[in-house]
């Protein structure tokens, strides 16, 4: 008969060692790996809520009628407002449903909000809102003064931002000596008639803004939207928009920056140049 023999105690010991040490190292890895999946998805959730951010303003940016802030008087804020797309009398070019008629025909307050300016925005970055006269577009302390002529009428900069209700100021309903709506007559009915479709100032522009509003909220405000706006993002430590002229390497364009950063620390930047669509005709080409 032979005795069976167990483990001594060294033997023991080392085994509970050997064990413990892979535990050990185990734990660690696995802490590790949470560690990276938790900053991982900390990081995929600000780079979804971000791209959001920037898609929304980015493509209205490239369809919008109007760039109202920044301009070349003002180029960098943070705030970035365009007219929006709506098309108010429902017509449109060549009687296509592609191509609609936007803010073809403004009234001399063209946002028609009854505020200097865009309601409750400072336009010109002087520090005071909606100072002046509601036809007061751009809030320099004129009326009416820069119609849409393609010319820097005021010497700011800017071309075109603060017509009237005959918005090209020539004295006739839609362009001088045009068919505007192409039914065969040329300057039929008021001069306040900027599109000739027999209605007076029916399209503003509808102004779209987005900015930051307490602490790191970026929000769109529309006037066709809630009061309080839509919330983009809770997380935004940075929001810029500069304005830059044309040079010799590009045409006139807009950069917007974001910064996202969460409660742990982590930290994303978003920034794309943009080009929107009436750019050229804010810096004297008139284009519809």
């Amino acid at each position: 008969m032979h005795r069976r023999r167990g483990l001594t105690l060294v033997e023991l010991l080392i085994s509970a060692t050997i064990v413990g040490l892979v535990g050990g190292l185990a734990a660690v890895s696995l802490h590790t790996c949470l560690q990276a999946h938790a900053a991982a998805s900390r990081r995929a959730a600000l780079l979804n809520e971000g791209l959001l951010a920037m898609t929304r303003m980015t493509v209205l940016a490239r369809t919008s009628t109007y760039l109202l802030v920044p301009n070349a008087e003002t180029p960098e804020r943070n705030v970035l407002a365009l007219s929006g797309t709506v098309n108010d009398d429902d017509d449109f070019y060549f009687s296509d449903p592609f191509f609609p008629r936007i803010d073809e025909d403004p009234p001399a307050d063209m946002n028609a909000d009854g505020s200097a300016g865009i309601d409750g925005i400072d336009d010109d970055g002087d520090g005071v809102t909606d100072e002046g006269d509601a036809s007061d577009d751009d809030e320099d302390g004129q009326s009416d003064e820069d119609p849409i002529d393609g010319i820097d009428n005021d010497s700011d900069g800017n071309v075109d931002e603060d017509g009237g209700a005959d918005s090209n100021a020539d004295g006739s309903a839609g362009f001088a000596e045009l068919d505007d709506d192409e039914d065969g007559t040329a300057d039929e009915g008021d001069t306040q008639d900027d599109d000739e479709d027999g209605t007076v100032n029916e399209d503003p522009l509808n102004p779209v803004v987005f900015r930051t509003v307490g602490a790191g909220v970026l929000r769109e405000f529309a006037p066709s939207g809630p009061a309080e706006g839509i919330v983009l993002s809770e997380r935004v430590s940075e929001f810029t928009v500069v304005y830059e002229p044309p040079d010799e390497t590009h045409n006139p364009r807009i950069r917007i920056s974001l910064t996202l950063t969460d409660e742990a620390g982590e930290t994303l930047t978003f920034s794309e140049y943009v080009f929107p669509r009436n750019i050229v005709q804010r810096v004297g080409k008139r284009v519809r």
